[in-house]
């Protein structure tokens, strides 16, 4: 993390926040990440979206397939209507290969959105017609397009302007059907009445399912954003002492009992002489010195490994399934990394370290002493080393 770059008269640009290094907009830093940053709750509301939208690409497929061979069977059959059948289904296809391939899907329901429209409106006129099999299936495939187009608007917009969307829709296929009631006669599309009304109902019922699916998902992620906020160091973006004795107690209670040694193994270091660091740089770039080791340890991480900040400039890692050469390894790779990576305005930065492996019989408060003791001898023996408890 760079600090604010100095003006043109040389001096150091002012700090733009008391409490921590700014983000640029005059509000505190987020700590750097290694890839993209996903906001607490947003990756279920990802999921879900992409899973309902799945479901109903996948529903709309073989009926879309099913009415298009009707069509090619119906006497006459409806050059433009078979296009549209055919262009609609396409769509479709690649809208559930973009979903499968985790690709940006809004624009591609939006097309079909606009193209399912074009199709309510030349049914809605055919059914209006009426007095024809042919007029009666327009009317129920029409009906069908105006239930998918309510699904997927719910999918593509907020719930308010998918309502909007769903009840303009209905509206235009009322309009074409009575201007084709104008043509056929009133009598001719008086049975398509009670499509409509069961049609308009299920509109209704969708919009209230579309309202309790926003509700839950809001839930949902506001009670993902406060465990997040609990578990979290907000300076560097790190699990938290709290989060760490959690996943800690999780892995030894999952060795069995009694756990067994090499369940799992904790790295604890403190940054040597960290004090001067804020006497002699400033209290914002000892944060900034903070936020920087959490970057390395987080680009360096490996797989299962949680790295946390234990308090002040004492950090943790905690390695499931690692024995105690093991943890020395990742000790001495964290010890090359800070030597390789000074901080662009504090310099080089250095730390003592403890390890400490699970021992057949241990518990929480006996692993992280351990690790705490062998610390402390680190510092006690001149500092950047690694002793093993």
């Amino acid at each position: 993390m760079r600090l604010p770059a100095p003006d043109r008269s040389g001096r150091p640009a002012p700090p733009r926040s008391a409490g921590g290094p700014s983000d640029g907009t005059g509000g505190p830093a987020r700590p750097p990440a290694t890839g993209p940053v996903i906001a607490p709750g947003d990756e279920l509301r990802h999921a879900l979206h992409r899973r309902l939208a799945l479901a109903a690409l996948a529903c709309g497929l073989p009926v879309l397939t099913i009415l298009g061979v009707l069509e090619a069977r119906s006497a006459p059959a409806r050059a433009e209507l078979l296009g549209l059948y055919a262009v609609t289904a396409l769509l479709c296809l690649w809208a559930i290969v973009r979903v499968l391939r985790r690709s940006p899907l809004d624009g591609a329901l939006r097309i079909i959105i606009a193209v399912n429209l074009v199709f309510v409106v030349v049914q809605a006129y055919e059914g209006g017609v009426g007095g024809t099999a042919s007029a009666a299936q327009a009317t129920f495939s029409m009906l069908l397009m105006l239930i998918a187009n309510a699904v997927l608007g719910h999918l593509t917009f907020e719930a308010r302007r998918a309502g909007l969307l769903a009840l303009g829709s209905f509206v235009l296929a009322v309009g074409a059907s009575l201007l084709g009631a104008r043509q056929g006669g009133l009598a001719g599309a008086l049975p398509s009445a009670q499509l409509y009304l069961s049609t308009g109902t299920i509109l209704l019922l969708l919009q209230a399912l579309a309202w309790y699916k926003a509700r839950f998902v809001t839930q949902a992620q506001a009670q993902l954003r406060l465990e997040h906020e609990a578990s979290t160091d907000p300076l560097t973006g790190l699990a938290n002492r709290r989060r760490m004795y959690q996943q800690v107690a999780e892995l030894l209670e999952a060795a069995g009992e009694p756990p067994g040694a090499g369940a799992v193994s904790v790295v604890m270091f403190d940054l040597d002489h960290f004090k001067r660091v804020n006497d002699q740089h400033g209290h914002l770039a000892g944060d900034s010195a903070l936020a920087h080791v959490a970057d390395l340890l987080r680009a360096s991480a490996g797989p299962g490994e949680t790295p946390g900040r234990w308090g002040g400039e004492e950090f943790m890692l905690v390695l499931p399934g690692a024995d105690e050469a093991g943890a020395r390894r990742r000790a001495q790779a964290v010890r090359q990394l800070l030597a390789a990576s000074p901080h662009p305005q504090v310099g080089l930065l250095t730390a003592s370290f403890g390890v400490s492996a699970s021992r057949v019989g241990d518990d929480l408060t006996r692993l992280v002493a351990r690790a705490d003791d062998a610390l402390y001898r680190a510092k006690a023996g001149g500092r950047d080393r690694i002793e093993i408890a």
